[in-house]
């Protein structure tokens, strides 16, 4: 598929923050990785933007999106859709470019690649999909196998990725996402410490104050009057 159209609008620099956030737009989106990791889920599928990945992602297509580094950059474009670009956006796509074709190339020209370029795969492990299914019921029974499960993993495949990825088990990992939940609900809304605690997946208020002030150094209540 060839793409020889000059365009108007032009792409951008962009870094994506270390939470899981949504997105939908009545535009085509071009992603390209340039560094760091983030990881992407559209309508089910997912893959990881690392340098030189590209994703390509068509209008109104519900998105979701994961930065993994802190110093994660993406180059990215929005085009309109109803033009003769509908073509290759008529498909989720993940394809791969060399990384400096990815940073080198202008946006024409970057249109024009993408036709011949090969497909991308990335990673076995998508942590957005990953973490938008826990997060939106942290309260659940998450245990290694329902873990592997939302995942699309064998449970040896999830504790050895993430591992690899974060440095921690997939119960830690889980932890850390409860309390990164319920450090948002403690300045953010005025429900109780135990509410929040069992909102978040703990036993108990003080099962969550253990927690908390393991990772944060305090108890949930000073953390509250701080903040």
């Amino acid at each position: 598929m060839n793409v020889d159209l000059p365009i108007t609008p032009r792409s951008v620099e962009r870094s994506y923050p270390l939470d899981c956030l949504s997105d939908t737009h009545d535009y085509h989106q071009l992603l390209v990785g340039l560094d760091g990791r983030v990881d992407v889920e559209i309508e089910g599928r997912g893959a990881a933007m690392a340098p030189g990945s590209v994703c390509l992602i068509p209008a109104a297509a519900t998105h979701h999106y994961l930065g993994l580094d802190a110093d994660n950059r993406c180059r990215v474009l929005d085009l309109p859709a109803g033009g003769a670009v509908d073509a290759l956006f008529e498909c989720i796509r993940f394809l791969r470019l060399a990384p400096e074709e990815a940073a080198g190339l202008d946006d024409d020209s970057l249109l024009a690649r993408l036709g011949a370029a090969p497909g991308w795969q990335g990673p076995r492990l998508n942590m957005a999909r990953l973490t938008r299914r826990v997060q939106a019921d942290p309260a659940a029974a998450w245990n290694l196998a329902r873990l592997a499960e939302a995942a699309r993993l064998s449970e040896r495949q999830l504790r050895r990725s993430l591992v690899a990825l974060t440095g921690l088990t997939p119960w830690q990992w889980l932890t850390h996402q409860r309390l990164a939940l319920a450090e948002r609900l403690l300045t953010a809304s005025d429900a109780s410490i135990t509410e929040i605690a069992q909102a978040c997946g703990f036993a108990d208020g003080a099962q969550f104050s253990r927690h908390f002030r393991r990772w944060r150094g305090q108890t949930p209540s000073a953390f509250r009057r701080a903040h």
